[in-house]
């Protein structure tokens, strides 16, 4: 979603489904009203969400704003705290895209 960061006062990462909740549902909202314009903006085709939260809320904003002529892509996220992604982060995300038919765009 928005490249934002959230960081308690100790420097750690916090996520956005551990933001309280009046934080994230203002988060969720000028985010998906920033995709959808971009989206309309640029005439998208494909989204390519980076980790299952952007997935669901790209899911969402898409269906809330009625649009049903974009093609969503999903890789996982490279978080630190997903061990599949600390192994070989960068060989999953380029199947990922292989599977989905964007790999030639990337590249």
């Amino acid at each position: 979603m928005c490249p934002l960061l959230f960081m308690t006062v100790s420097g750690k990462n916090v996520t956005p489904p551990e933001l309280p909740a009046t934080a994230r549902q203002q988060l969720n909202t000028a985010c998906d009203r920033a995709l959808v314009d971009v989206l309309h903006l640029l005439c998208v085709r494909t989204v390519v969400a980076i980790g299952k939260y952007t997935e669901s809320r790209v899911r969402s904003s898409l269906r809330d704003a009625g649009i049903a002529n974009v093609n969503i892509a999903a890789i996982m996220h490279p978080s630190p705290a997903n061990p599949a992604a600390n192994k070989s982060w960068n060989d999953i995300a380029l199947a990922q895209l292989r599977e989905a038919g964007l790999l030639e765009y990337v590249q």
